[in-house]
């Protein structure tokens, strides 16, 4: 696995990592219901808010709506006095109605063939191919429409039309004319409010009246959607570029439904967070900011509460681990009820170990001391009794007697050697085979002395052996250099003997005595010892679970003693 990945594993493994993630599935339902609830919240303002510009819309333009409202039901009024007085009596009623309502200029009946048969002014003529008589025809109801030039007054009004009925049958319509001023004039003052401006639009999106007048409605009106759109599919509340190039908020009401519609165009800044991109932000980042002091909180109560103290608890038993006694006492700083327990298991158990390794630093002291003591008595008793033995030989008359006697001394002396060595080494578990194999050659040439004894060199390696392969081996040494240097004092001529100790690969030992040129001389008392000593070769090599190679190369005599190394517990 690559670094990186192995280090994305842990990472993910940690506790601060699993706590994060638990806790985001925790609160991910609150948050996506606290998403939910705040997008209602402000879904339930913006309504709030187009209501409130709806209601403006048409608080602004009340006086305009009451005027064409008022225009309506005069319209249908006339139809019905039309119908039940007759054509001949229609330009008195006609002219009456006008007469008697400032706002109106004109009132006229025109037939279903376009012509005007009856008017406020008396007035008849062909208005079949005018351009208002048609549309009135097409809508085939109520309408409102602006003629700029009107057919009989030759001013700009705004055209209140209603058809006249008789039996079901349109017979033709009732038209009433306002003058366009008094129409615009119905209209708020502008500089009451100059955020808002305002604009009436008929049934095809056709301007009925406008704010500051209709040569200036384009610079506050939608560039780019229709009004005629606007008018027959009304969007409510929307965004869009007036035709002055700057984005504006509009609102779209009906003003009389299915015959004008009003619309409304104001300045963004003066439409609190319509729209706002800054709400939706909000109701995002509450429930980030949420989770983020969620998480925050969560981490830092983990890290307050568990992993400095876990830390702690780690770094004390990794120190205990390596061995240092001196402050292995834990102390944690305010832990929860868990890791004060904790706490008081690791201390107790620091304790206990503690005391057992001192019990056992002492039970040992007390074995080596013991077993030195012990040693250093055995060394004393074997000296004692080769110090009897030497002192039953000066008794002695017979050579043969005093020679064995002189043997078992030798001998004593040997394993004497060997717990002098143990008493003198530390561990007293183990002895240095170079040191043992040393001190049995001083030992010899004591023994002999100088004028019997030749050189003896040494080259001797420092090899670990246990008291039961030690022992063997010593009286081995002993009993070897013994021949040797008794063979070399009937030789012609005398040489060195050199002995070689060796670590055979890792687990055997290598045992070398050059004792010079071979010889069979000297009297028959030698010979037998001779034999007695390779008894006892023979049995020292069985305890060693070792083999013995004699060679004889150049003339000279080398005996070679292979052997493996114990194991303790093996």
């Amino acid at each position: 696995m690559p670094t990186r990945l192995k280090s994305l594993y842990r990472l993910s493994r940690s506790l601060p990592v699993r706590i994060a993630g638990l806790m985001t599935i925790a609160m991910l339902p609150v948050g996506l219901i606290a998403v939910y609830q705040t997008q209602a919240v402000i879904e339930s303002a913006r309504e709030q808010n187009r209501a409130a510009m709806v209601a403006q819309l048409r608080a602004e333009a009340v006086q305009e709506t009451t005027l064409i409202e008022d225009a309506l039901a005069a319209t249908r009024g006339l139809a019905v006095l039309i119908t039940r007085l007759g054509e001949d009596n229609c330009n008195d009623i006609l002219r009456g109605f006008v007469d008697g309502n400032e706002n109106y200029i004109f009132a006229g009946f025109v037939t279903s063939d376009g012509m005007l048969n009856c008017s406020s002014t008396g007035d008849r003529r062909d208005l079949s191919q005018r351009q208002p008589f048609q549309t009135a025809m097409a809508r085939g109801g109520a309408s409102v429409q602006v003629n700029p030039s009107g057919a009989v007054t030759g001013r700009n009004v705004v055209m209140i039309t209603q058809p006249v009925r008789d039996e079901g049958e349109v017979i033709g319509f009732v038209s009433l004319s306002i003058p366009h001023s008094v129409v615009v004039g119905k209209l708020e003052d502008p500089t009451q409010n100059e955020a808002l401006r305002l604009a009436a639009l008929d049934i095809d999106g056709g301007l009925i009246a406008a704010s500051l007048g209709l040569d200036e409605s384009a610079d506050f009106l939608p560039r780019d959607i229709p009004l005629a759109e606007l008018a027959q599919n009304p969007r409510g509340t929307f965004r869009a570029v007036s035709g002055s190039g700057e984005t504006r908020y509009f609102a779209v009401t009906p003003m009389v439904p299915g015959k004008v519609v009003l619309l409304g165009s104001w300045h963004l800044s003066a439409v609190p967070d319509a729209e706002s991109r800054l709400q939706s932000i909000i109701a995002t980042s509450l429930p980030v900011l949420m989770w983020i002091a969620g998480v925050g909180v969560a981490l830092f109560g983990v890290q307050r509460l568990v992993i400095r103290h876990v830390a702690q608890l780690r770094s004390a038993m990794r120190r205990f681990a390596l061995g240092e006694r001196a402050e292995s006492t834990l102390v944690l700083r305010d832990p929860p009820a868990e890791l004060e327990e904790a706490q008081r298991a690791f201390n107790r158990m620091a304790l206990l170990i503690t005391d057992g390794e001192k019990r056992r630093e002492q039970d040992l002291k007390d074995k080596e001391v013991l077993l030195r003591e012990v040693h250093h008595r055995v060394k004393n008793n074997l000296q004692l009794i080769a110090s009897i033995m030497n002192m039953q030989a000066r008794d002695l008359e017979t050579d043969e007697a005093k020679h064995v006697v002189a043997e078992l001394q030798r001998r004593v002396r040997g394993m004497a050697v060997l717990h002098r060595a143990l008493y003198n080494t530390p561990t007293s578990t183990t002895v240095d085979a170079a040191d043992l194999v040393r001190a049995v050659v001083c030992d010899m040439q004591d023994l002999f002395g100088p004028r019997k004894a030749p050189d003896i060199e040494t080259t001797l390696e420092h090899i670990a052996l246990y008291p039961d392969q030690a022992i063997p081996l010593s009286l081995f040494v002993a009993e070897a250099l013994n021949t040797a240097i008794r063979q070399s004092a009937f030789a012609e001529v005398r040489d060195r003997i050199a002995v070689e100790l060796s670590a055979d690969n890792e687990d055997g030992v290598r045992l070398s005595i050059d004792s010079g040129p071979a010889t069979s001389a000297g009297p028959s008392a030698t010979e037998r010892l001779d034999g007695m000593a390779q008894k006892m070769i023979a049995a020292f090599l069985r305890q060693l679970d070792g083999k013995m190679e004699t060679t004889s190369d150049g003339g000279r005599y080398r005996v070679t003693v292979l052997f493996p190394r114990a194991v303790y517990g093996a």
